[in-house]
């Protein structure tokens, strides 16, 4: 089974190395690496030139910045296989992650395969842990309602389109849509319904680092609202393509709320007072908050105050 990696990379010549070296390292070498400079002005364009050079499966290709969505899809069209594995350049992968994900294709023929995800704030930090059979021969098959949920709640997997592995065709059907952040979470559930035949696993595969100037993590811009645009996405594929079981509906309210107050808090930092906006963006049927019993009480709560008086909510914060 042959594997196409693709990897955006914009102005990250300090941390590139990172990423390929822990594709070197991969027990499973049946891939290629698809670098797409996006536009990149320090020296990423050079260190892509040389690793190209140096290994006969990495391929770079440079383009004009076009944002990281624009990034990955273009990386899709020059894959050579029909399966596609992104990495972002700053994060790395455990040794036995490509090994895994080509056991569980081969075992279920799956369309999509998703791990899980590590947050760290350093590099070099590999698990010792060594892949066992169990690994792959314990898991089964999920419908798409229950990925979409186990996703939507950031525990066992993320919406995040790292540490997947994608059929080709799904991306080439529903790409990422440009200009957008939270890109990955507005496009998630329309790539896990044209799955037909879907994996988790719960074991830790990306080691994903937590880099202060990230896009999600950087200061407040009137793009951090693309969230709420992703949620009414997910909200309309859902209702139009999915079972709509509560469990569902609940993490997907969740996943509103808490992300919603992250922006919202973010915005806050960044020194603003006018959150009437944010209450009708953020806004949910009360009945529905009460019984879901995937909100905490202290996020209903806070909820409650938001909605009622920003003000107040800001003073408690």
């Amino acid at each position: 089974m042959y594997i196409s990696i693709v990897v955006p990379v914009y102005n990250v010549a300090d941390y590139l190395h990172y990423a390929i070296e822990s594709l070197l390292k991969q027990t499973y070498q049946n891939f290629e690496v698809i670098l797409v400079n996006d536009g990149s002005t320090d020296d990423s364009p050079r260190l892509c030139d040389d690793y190209a050079q140096k290994y006969e499966n990495i391929h770079i290709f440079h383009k004009e910045n076009g944002g990281l969505s624009e990034a990955r899809n273009f990386g899709v069209t020059k894959a050579n296989s029909d399966w596609i594995f992104f990495l972002d350049p700053d994060d790395y992968l455990e040794d036995y992650t490509l090994e895994l994900i080509v056991k569980i294709q081969e075992k279920f023929q799956a369309d999509l395969i998703s791990t899980k995800v590590k947050a760290t704030s350093k590099y070099n930090d590999y698990s010792s842990y060594h892949l066992k059979t169990s690994d792959y021969e314990g898991l089964s098959l999920i419908s798409k309602e229950k990925a979409l949920e186990w996703m939507l709640e950031d525990k066992i997997a993320t919406v995040s389109a790292c540490a997947k592995l994608y059929r080709k065709s799904i991306l080439e059907s529903i790409p990422f849509p440009v200009g957008k952040i939270y890109e990955d979470f507005y496009v998630v559930a329309e790539h896990l319904a044209l799955a037909e035949k879907i994996v988790i696993s719960p074991l830790e595969t990306y080691n994903y680092y937590r880099r202060e100037g990230s896009i999600v993590r950087s200061t407040f811009t009137e793009k951090r609202y693309d969230f709420f645009d992703a949620v009414a996405k997910n909200e309309e594929v859902v209702k139009r393509v999915y079972n709509q079981s509560v469990g569902l509906k609940q993490s997907l309210q969740a996943k509103k709320l808490m992300g919603g107050f992250a922006v919202i808090g973010s915005k806050a930092d960044s020194g603003f007072t006018d959150f009437t906006r944010d209450q009708y963006l953020l806004k949910v049927k009360l009945g529905s908050l009460v019984l879901n019993k995937k909100l905490t009480w202290k996020l209903k709560i806070k909820y409650l105050i938001f909605s009622l008086n920003p003000k107040l909510y800001l003073r408690l914060r």
